[in-house]
């Protein structure tokens, strides 16, 4: 892995939360090889965590799109099967990986968020992975963790902390989407009554971001919804970059 030391990163890449719908970060990723846009560092939280960590290990976006056909997805939502996902498709530690992969996870009791970004990469995998509503814990160095969506939904505040002169954030959180169909904007007056303030401060940190529409149609784990949301990735970041006169894309 680069060392972080006195490094300054040029594009930063932020994946954030959302179950399955996470799998439209793959479409987004497949936009920025497609611009010639390469990523140096790589932030991501819960589902966002699993993609990046399959982006920092080298893999490019039809490679994971590849492993993601050959995945049985429920299988995820238990920490057994996300270390037996890591063991199967990514290296061990985080300093194995090609690039840098910052990861959030949440403290208990005091719902602290915490970033992992050394050690045994399928426990911290599996800990910002980890589903809240089946209350799962994963125990690392002493420390209970559990889902990083409880405070770092989006993680660009990660990028921005590791001098990122740009951030990309590529945001499929459930509870942003239905915010942005229903007319609020992030940065409208009511922002604060459909948005958390984390989700905003992370918003606020991005010089861009990309929020895929994912139909209800393809919240149903099959090969099917997976092409979908691939292209429902690469749709919207297209457009998003478009928009964005820092990247001249």
């Amino acid at each position: 892995m680069v060392s972080e030391d006195r490094y300054t990163f040029s594009l930063g890449l932020a994946l954030s939360g959302g179950g399955f719908r996470g799998l439209a970060h793959i479409g987004v990723l497949r936009a920025l090889e497609n611009y010639g846009l390469q990523p140096d560092f790589v932030a991501g939280t819960s589902a966002g965590s699993l993609i990046g960590a399959l982006y920092a290990s080298g893999k490019d976006s039809y490679e994971i799109e590849s492993v993601a056909l050959k995945i049985f997805w429920p299988g995820l939502l238990r920490s057994d099967g996300i270390r037996e996902f890591t063991r199967k498709y990514l290296p061990r530690t985080f300093a194995e990986l090609e690039q840098p992969l910052h990861v959030a996870v949440t403290e208990l009791p005091s719902w602290k968020t915490r970033i992992l970004d050394s050690g045994d990469l399928g426990s911290a995998l599996a800990a910002s992975c980890a589903t809240p509503y089946l209350l799962h814990r994963v125990r690392i160095d002493g420390m209970t963790l559990t889902d990083g969506g409880w405070g770092c939904v989006l993680p660009s505040v990660i990028c921005r902390e590791h001098s990122c002169r740009m951030v990309i954030g590529s945001d499929v959180w459930f509870r942003s989407f239905l915010a942005k169909e229903s007319g609020v904007s992030p940065t409208g007056k009511l922002a604060l009554r459909a948005y958390s303030r984390q989700y905003l401060e992370a918003y606020h940190h991005c010089d861009v971001v990309v929020q895929p529409h994912i139909s209800v149609a393809s919240m149903i784990p099959n090969h099917a919804s997976i092409y979908r949301m691939v292209r429902d990735g690469e749709r919207a970041a297209k457009s998003a970059l478009a928009n964005c006169p820092g990247l001249a894309v």
